[in-house]
């Protein structure tokens, strides 16, 4: 009976003046496979969308216009706990939320948002599980393990459950459809065309460090010790610096690191130069960073105060900020999900809010609209017989642009090999921002159109070509 009811609620708002204005394009295409999805009677289903489409958006309209009573939202960290309630707050302002995890749980009032861990530990639930007419997953690749799954056998089989992830796919044997059937998905490069997100490139920067001696775990990709051993060093560090100061100056630039250590040494780097930078970290005994701190920084960052921000995967996931427009690998992966997450902090379209700086105005009266560059460091691969993953991998291209946009060169060089700012004069050979050179080296290393489906731990092998 609900669904139902639930249908005509939905049917109601597709016909509103709100779907039209509320919902972008490319969004409102995914709202209607939702509805067609549930016509034909489904119950649970998720949808695999690049980050920075509007997952969450399309989660708070469909809340809003479906009249549900009670809805869960689970998320996997704490930092998407305050982030979700902030976009309530934003998109469906007056609903009353809670919060479910730490000290904070309550959840009496319509939304509860939750972590999963803090519902897997419920053994009695606070309110009877059967009154959830919604519950929403986020990431839900990461609710693949036994004692998640056990959490659906919680809820009503009445209970529409709605998931959201960017990477939905491990291995042939092991993906979230074995949870719950797909509603609908979008490549990046569609929703670059479709002007969900921002035109993107790939650039390559070469160390010359050997890799062979860095073992790697199907468990925990590329064994952190020997990466720290080999890679942080500094020559490759500041190889980094060398990348952002010459091509991507000015611009708000996320950089991932092997560890905490690694991290802080990378932003004392860039501090040097002048450079507007911090690391962020989650919890450590060794390094305490205060969860105050923490916060100013990432705000700092999402205003624009601090220009470069150093990472150990803390915000890989779901942390917003519009204003990263460049992301510089140092730590290696081979894992298919945090490639793609990762690349994914880069391409959220500018806010209004950002188009009050003034790299991202100059950036949109160059080009058209935001460009972000992702930049692999290429690493020497002798004896090894595999290679990390490249975003350009995730991409399955070099460089998507948005319609209507152009890559206008500096300094005389060719279209595709705009220098940022223009006019330094320098090129260092080491770093390659050419499409034409990055496709031939990377065809060389191994074919990156046909992507391999991942081991079972979401490891991703890349044979590199002799």
């Amino acid at each position: 009976m609900y669904l139902k009811r639930l249908l005509k609620n939905l049917e109601k708002y597709l016909n509103s003046q709100e779907f039209q204005t509320r919902l972008r394009k490319g969004q409102k295409s995914i709202f209607r496979e939702l509805y067609a999805f549930l016509k034909k009677g489904n119950k649970e289903g998720y949808f695999r969308l690049p980050s920075g489409v509007g997952k969450t958006n399309i989660a708070i309209e469909l809340i809003r216009a479906g009249g549900f009573k009670k809805v869960l939202f689970m998320v996997p960290t704490l930092t998407l706990v305050d982030q979700t309630v902030k976009r309530f707050n934003q998109f469906h302002p007056g609903v009353a939320v809670d919060v479910y995890h730490g000290a904070r749980k309550s959840m009496e009032q319509p939304i509860t948002v939750a972590t999963y861990q803090s519902i897997q530990r419920i053994t009695d639930f606070p309110v009877d599980p059967n009154d959830f007419d919604l519950i929403i997953w986020d990431e839900v690749h990461l609710a693949l393990s036994p004692g998640r799954q056990q959490i659906i056998a919680h809820f009503n089989d009445q209970t529409i459950q709605i998931g959201l992830t960017a990477s939905d796919r491990y291995n042939l044997d092991k993906g979230v459809t074995d949870l719950m059937p797909l509603i609908a998905d979008m490549e990046i490069e569609e929703a670059v065309r479709l002007g969900l997100l921002c035109a993107v490139q790939c650039w390559l920067a070469q160390s010359g460090i050997d890799i062979s001696q860095i073992g790697y775990t199907r468990q925990k990709d590329y064994d952190l010790r020997h990466q720290k051993r080999v890679l942080d060093v500094d020559r490759r560090n500041k190889l980094a610096r060398d990348v952002y100061m010459n091509y991507l100056h000015g611009q708000t630039c996320l950089i991932t690191c092997i560890n905490i250590a690694h991290a802080i040494r990378v932003a004392e780097i860039f501090k040097r130069e002048g450079v507007a930078a911090e690391a962020v970290w989650g919890a450590s005994n060794r390094y305490y960073l205060p969860k105050a701190e923490l916060r100013k920084r990432l705000e700092d960052f999402q205003t624009g105060k601090l220009q470069v921000v150093t990472t150990v995967d803390l915000i890989d996931t779901g942390f917003d900020n519009t204003l990263i427009s460049a992301l510089i690998n140092l730590r290696i992966t081979g894992s298919l999900v945090k490639a793609t997450q990762r690349g994914g902090r880069t391409l959220r379209l500018f806010s209004d809010q950002d188009m009050t700086l003034p790299v991202p105005q100059t950036m949109v009266e160059h080009f058209g609209g935001k460009l972000s560059t992702v930049v692999d460091i290429v690493d020497e691969y002798h004896n090894h017989g595999f290679r990390p993953i490249l975003f350009a991998d995730i991409l399955r291209n070099i460089v998507v642009l948005s319609p209507g946009m152009e890559i206008r060169g500096g300094n005389g060089s060719s279209d595709l090999d705009f220098l940022w700012p223009a006019g330094t004069g320098i090129i260092d050979p080491r770093i390659i921002t050419d499409v034409t050179r990055i496709a031939q080296i990377t065809a060389a290393m191994s074919t990156f159109d046909n992507l391999p489906v991942a081991n079972e731990d979401g490891f991703v092998f890349l044979p590199v070509s002799t």
